[in-house]
Order: C-alpha cells, then sequence, then structure tokens
C-alpha cells in the first residue's frame, strides 16, 4: 500500500483520526519513541499492528488514550493509588498495568487479564489521540526487534508500504519507552524501566515500589519478554569504563578486518579509534540512544558501548543497551 505522510494541521489530524477510525493503522509521534497506531477496540485493526511489525502475538500492546476518562473506558481504575498516579504523572512518560474492562479484545492484552494505558506528554501525542475519539493501541513504529525510532523518518525506514500514514512530527524528546508500572499487585511494581523512575513513584504513593530485575520472571507488560532494539550489526557493552580493555578489544577486532565503533559519552582516551559520543547527560543519552544505535550500524560492522553511569534513569539506559547487545558484555 501507499504510506502517505501527514503533518500536523487540522486536516491531516482530521484524516489521520479518520484512518484510525476506519481501520487503519497510522505511526504517531510521542515523547518517549513514535508509536504504531491502530484502534484498541477494533480486533482486525489491532492484528494488523503485529503483521506490520511482525511482532509475536503473545506480547501485550499499550493502550494510548488522550484523557483520563477513557482510562476508564479500558480499565478498572477506581484505586485510590491508580488516581494518585494518574493525577502525578499522566500526561507523561508512565504505562500503568489496571484490570482490562471486557471492552479491550484479547489481541491487545495477549489474552491476559490486564491493560497496559498510557497518556503520553507529547502535544503532539494528545493532538493525534483526540482526532482518533478512540483509544489506540501501539507499540513502538519499528520492525520487531529493532531500535525504536524516535524520528518519523526511521518509522518509514521500517513501515513505508506497511501502513496507512505516518504523522511527521518532532524528534522524541526522551528517547526511549515508558515506564511500566504494574498497580494489579499488593505493591506495585515496575516491569520496564524508563524516565519515570521507581524513587519518584515511591514519593508519590508513601510507599516502597518493587522492580523487576529479571525480565523473564514477568510478562504481562509490553516490550520485555522478546530480543529488542537490536541493531543490524554485532554490538557488545562495557559497563565499567575500563579503557584499556575496550581499546585491546577494538584493536583485535580490527586486526580481523572488522568496522569497529566506540560508543561512549567521552572519547578521551581512545586515540584515533572511532567514536561516536552518545551524550553528556543521561538524558542526552537517553534521547539519542536508538538513533546512534541505527546510524552506527550502517557504517560499522561492531558497536562496543561503554556505559557507566548508576543513576536510575541509567538504570533505564542500561535496561535497552544490554537488551540491544544481546547480553554480551565486554
Amino acid at each position: 500500500m501507499e504510506t502517505h505522510l501527514l503533518h500536523f494541521n487540522d486536516d491531516d489530524l482530521q484524516l489521520a483520526g479518520q484512518l484510525i477510525q476506519q481501520g487503519q493503522l497510522v505511526a504517531f509521534p510521542t515523547e518517549t519513541v513514535y508509536g504504531l497506531g491502530a484502534n484498541a477496540l477494533d480486533r482486525d485493526a489491532v492484528q494488523g499492528i503485529f503483521a506490520a511489525k511482525g511482532r509475536p502475538s503473545d506480547n501485550p500492546l499499550i493502550v494510548h488514550v488522550a484523557n483520563a476518562s477513557q482510562i476508564s473506558q479500558v480499565a478498572h481504575c477506581d484505586n485510590a493509588d491508580v488516581q494518585r498516579v494518574v493525577e502525578a504523572f499522566m500526561p507523561g512518560s508512565l504505562t500503568v498495568v489496571l484490570p482490562k474492562r471486557d471492552v479491550v479484545p484479547d489481541v491487545v492484552t495477549a489474552g491476559l487479564n490486564t491493560v497496559a494505558v498510557r497518556m503520553p506528554g507529547s502535544k503532539q501525542a494528545l493532538s493525534f489521540l483526540s482526532a482518533c475519539q478512540v483509544p489506540v493501541a501501539a507499540p513502538s513504529a519499528n520492525t520487531s526487534t529493532r531500535p525504536s525510532p524516535t524520528n518519523w523518518q526511521t518509522v518509514r525506514d521500517d513501515m513505508d508500504g506497511k501502513i496507512a500514514a505516518i504523522l511527521c512530527g518532532d524528534d522524541c524528546a526522551v528517547g526511549i519507552e515508558s515506564t511500566v508500572l504494574d498497580m494489579t499487585q499488593p505493591t506495585p511494581t515496575v516491569l520496564r524501566p524508563g524516565v519515570v523512575t521507581p524513587s519518584q513513584i515511591s514519593k508519590v504513593l508513601g510507599k516502597p515500589v518493587k522492580v523487576v530485575t529479571n525480565p523473564t520472571a514477568k510478562v504481562n507488560s509490553p516490550g520485555v519478554k522478546y530480543k529488542h532494539y537490536a541493531p543490524n550489526c554485532e554490538m557488545v557493552l562495557n559497563v565499567d569504563g575500563d579503557v584499556q580493555k575496550i581499546c585491546a578489544f577494538y584493536d583485535a577486532q580490527a586486526a580481523q578486518g572488522k568496522r569497529v565503533v566506540i560508543l561512549a559519552q567521552q572519547a578521551q582516551g581512545f586515540g584515533n579509534r572511532s567514536v561516536k559520543l552518545l551524550g553528556s547527560t543521561d538524558e542526552a543519552v537517553a534521547q539519542g540512544l536508538f538513533a546512534s544505535l541505527r546510524q552506527c550500524e550502517t557504517n560499522f560492522d561492531l558497536i562496543i558501548a561503554s556505559y557507566t553511569s548508576t543513576t536510575e534513569l541509567a538504570h533505564s539506559i542500561l535496561n535497552r543497551l544490554t537488551k540491544s547487545a544481546g547480553q554480551k558484555i565486554l
């Protein structure tokens, strides 16, 4: 099919909303990553997402809403703690897992009795979701297992000819996917880390928040079960910042004829070896991470990513880097 490039004007927003209502797929920007949207209440439309992405059908989707009333349309949310979280973090980069209502097709939730819901912080995303007039199921708008798209050009690289339209908006300000918080357990549990941190959530709720560190232990969350974020080249991750070890590995691989690049927050100590800077702050690293992986894969055979930050946000970034490297640690 022809994939139309739409823009943020009244006519194109109305068209994008109509396409969603007609059961078509539309990619759209959020502050985290670009999403691939379909009417969350339309089973056939949602199945189209899995086909376009090549995504396993037992991997649940996030339902995106434009306002708080839509949350209660798809989920049971009459809980004081849920209300506190919604008021504190929505719109924003937090997804909440709640008991689902029957109106949500099983294809959205991978047959689970819970549904993941979020109200994006991006004004462009909210204007699109408002035009749709229905909740919108949306994973990241990339081919399954690939680095998530943080600009519309990357969406077109993966989705051109597979979906009805791409809403060409701003580059994503956050750059990594939302925090996923399970509110169906006695203790609120972070299933996927993001820029909304456990300590922030704990402060709002006035109680401890559990963090799942082994993703295989919990699968009722989008984005934790399968290979994710992988570039089309070999990648390893270094977390101790040992420059001599990194350089020795670089030189050994280069001697085998491989084109090697080091992804790091600073270039000092790497000599004349190829280095791409990740960013000087954790926020900058998150924002540019997936774009950097896609840029490197076009010019290099091996990425050596070095990242040593230990903040709460760094934990979220390391989650993505570890998966991108296929758990290969140098």
